[in-house]
């Protein structure tokens, strides 16, 4: 008992030298084994992933387009990249299905379909039916009045020539005088040569007096392939010399000549489809049968038809013909 005391005394002694370290009695033995700590749970809810950013962040130009597609971007284009950078499925990098870089279907680069680059079928040429500047021939509106509309053709002008002086004129007749002095007044004929290997066609007008005023530069039968329209400034064509009246035009005709070539198709033969003036405007198309006379005489013929001056001065080639076919080239 005694020595109890003196160990607990020794105890409290000690204690007291040491401090608070001691300051809870203890009255059973020390643990010496390590005591486990649990591991803390996580959090309830798990982190955000990363962004995976969307798939085709850049879509291709256009996006979504109309099903036939578009300039740019077509059907399927847009986020996830379905498209390409010129356009999606169904398009292309110039139009889509069925589109074309100039026009849709049937189009082309000069018009739609049946176009071409020289109008359209049954176009007027000039304020009348004929045909195009450089083009096949063309419908027959704007007939003279009167005439038997029978069928669509031309005036064939026939002329056999064998020397230099042979030449052959066909005129139209005006119904009334003409005044063609006006600046930039222009005379132009249809024609295509299909025999002519030497010689020259020109227009030509007579006032009522019968004087003639052709132009200085006459085109060359050899040169002309195909149809073509030959032009004549006749207001700008100098009259000095002929006596003739401009203001006061009563005959605009065509005429054919042998020079100043020296060899020549036998017979030259000339289509002509129509003659028309630009001021005042004037038109005579030779689409029906009733505007050109087979006739050759030596006086005027009415209706302002197209017929041959068999005059001793005006048709000096032997064998000439004017007639009417419908059969063109």
């Amino acid at each position: 008992m005694t020595n109890a005391w003196n160990h607990r005394k020794l105890f409290l002694i000690s204690c007291a030298v040491v401090g608070a370290a001691c300051a809870t009695q203890v009255d059973g033995p020390l643990e010496t084994d390590e005591v486990s700590v649990p591991v803390g749970a996580g959090g309830s809810t798990g982190g955000t992933p990363a962004t995976g950013g969307t798939l085709g962040a850049t879509p291709g130009t256009g996006g979504t387009g109309e099903t036939s597609g578009s300039a740019v971007g077509g059907s399927g284009g847009g986020t996830g990249g379905g498209s390409s950078a010129v356009g999606g499925t169904g398009s292309s990098a110039v139009g889509g299905t069925g589109g074309s870089a100039v026009g849709g279907t049937g189009g082309s680069a000069v018009g739609g379909t049946g176009g071409s680059s020289l109008g359209k079928a049954g176009a007027p040429a000039m304020n009348s039916g004929g045909r195009s500047a450089a083009g096949g021939r063309m419908g027959t509106a704007g007939a003279d009045p009167g005439s038997s509309a029978t069928a669509m053709g031309c005036a064939k002008l026939s002329v056999p020539m064998n020397g230099a002086m042979d030449k052959a004129h066909f005129a139209i007749s005006l119904r009334s005088a003409a005044d063609l002095s006006a600046a930039g007044t222009t005379i132009s004929m249809h024609v295509h040569v299909e025999d002519g290997m030497g010689g020259v066609i020109l227009a030509y007008v007579q006032d009522s007096s019968f004087n003639f005023l052709g132009p200085a530069t006459k085109p060359l039968l050899a040169e002309q392939s195909g149809w073509v329209t030959l032009d004549w400034d006749v207001g700008a064509e100098p009259a000095a010399g002929t006596g003739i009246m401009k203001k006061n035009i009563s005959r605009i005709g065509i005429e054919i000549k042998a020079a100043p070539s020296s060899t020549w198709s036998n017979p030259t033969v000339v289509y002509v489809d129509s003659i028309t003036v630009n001021k005042p405007a004037l038109s005579f198309p030779f689409g029906t049968t009733g505007t050109v006379s087979a006739t050759a005489q030596s006086s005027d013929v009415s209706g302002q038809v197209l017929w041959q001056n068999s005059g001793s001065t005006d048709t000096t080639a032997t064998g000439t013909k004017l007639s009417w076919v419908a059969d063109c080239p």
